[in-house]
């Protein structure tokens, strides 16, 4: 068999998991069906990750860093037109990537149920990614814990996009779900700032 480097193997291991796990759910991911999903000795699996925990925290790291890397992406704007894109991109993710979408959300459940410790380190990736655009938008006057709270709302949008894609499997209620969060944009942008929204004054 000829060799392969282990970046790539790993990464062909991670792919394996997104895979079983969202076809079969976290708890028959195990590592053995991995290796054979990934077509590869279950020793080298355990050659490059420590323990399955940490073949689940570089599975969501790699769901992380593909959102992430659109994140980065994105062209500073104003605040309000940066969380709209981010919403908009959310919406669209979980349409093209189903399989991806239903993993990142099964997994972090179960690590929630099973390692919370897991979990938190793994919600603290995903949570960066969004705050890190935000905060480029918004600027330094606007605190960064505010921020991380308008990301942890965005985080919270996008677990609902994920269930109600997969129960309904229908874009144009994806598309309402989005549409509807959009009309409050404003009002989340302008308490980020701390400053009063128009349905505060009235």
């Amino acid at each position: 068999m000829a060799h392969v480097p282990t970046q790539v193997r790993s990464e062909q291991f991670i792919e394996a998991a997104v895979r079983i796990i969202a076809e079969q759910g976290v708890p028959r991911a195990t590592t053995r069906r991995i290796a054979e999903a990934a077509n590869a000795p279950l020793a080298s699996l355990h050659y490059c990750f420590r323990d399955k925990d940490g073949l689940f925290l570089a599975v969501f790291q790699h769901l992380a860093d593909e959102a992430a890397s659109t994140f980065a992406s994105l062209e500073p704007a104003e605040l309000e037109v940066t969380v709209a894109r981010l919403v908009e991109f959310m919406g669209r993710w979980v349409v093209e990537h189903p399989d991806y979408a239903l993993a990142q959300l099964d997994l972090y459940l179960w690590m929630a149920r099973h390692r919370p410790a897991l979990a938190a380190e793994s919600a603290e990736v995903y949570l960066g990614a969004v705050a890190d655009v935000l905060q480029r938008s918004a600027g330094p006057s606007v605190p960064a814990d505010r921020i991380k709270g308008l990301a942890s709302v965005l985080a919270g949008v996008a677990d609902g996009l994920v269930v109600q894609r997969a129960a309904l499997r229908d874009q144009a209620h994806v598309d309402a779900y989005v549409a509807a969060f959009l009309a409050g944009v404003p009002g989340l942008c302008a308490r980020a700032r701390g400053e009063e929204s128009a349905s505060d004054a009235s």
